[in-house]
């Protein structure tokens, strides 16, 4: 009996249907193969990563700050007193306000008073 003669009658006696399920068994367990060797590799990726990321963090640690460093320190209990500029008063002469006052017209009197004048006369020019 020749090979091609024996195929042919395993051919006919095996229904296709067997076949079919049997090359989607193969299939899937290639498949399931595949899946099995990437979480492998993932997982051993992840636990490098992992070891990488502790090591990094321990060459960290001794430049840790002190808890008392991210607090202002408590402040006095005792403000010191308000001292004004000047004195209070309940009224204010003349004399009392020139020490504190400056003329802004001062030296410049008819610079202020041309541009005074010239606002005045476009507004006054603008009214119907």
């Amino acid at each position: 009996m020749q090979v091609g003669e024996l195929l042919a009658q395993i051919r006919d006696r095996i229904p296709r249907r067997m076949v079919v399920l049997g090359l989607g068994g193969a299939a899937l367990v290639l498949m399931l193969g595949f899946v099995a060797i990437a979480l492998i590799q993932n997982h051993s990726g992840q636990v490098k990563s992992q070891a990488a990321a502790r090591e990094l963090a321990d060459s960290f640690k001794p430049l840790t700050i002190a808890s008392e460093d991210f607090f202002l320190p408590e402040e006095p209990d005792s403000l010191p007193e308000f001292i004004p500029e000047r004195p209070l008063r309940s009224a204010w002469t003349v004399e009392d306000a020139r020490l504190y006052w400056t003329d802004p017209l001062a030296g410049n009197e008819k610079l202020w008073r041309d541009r005074f004048g010239a606002v005045i006369d476009d507004l006054m020019e603008g009214v119907p």
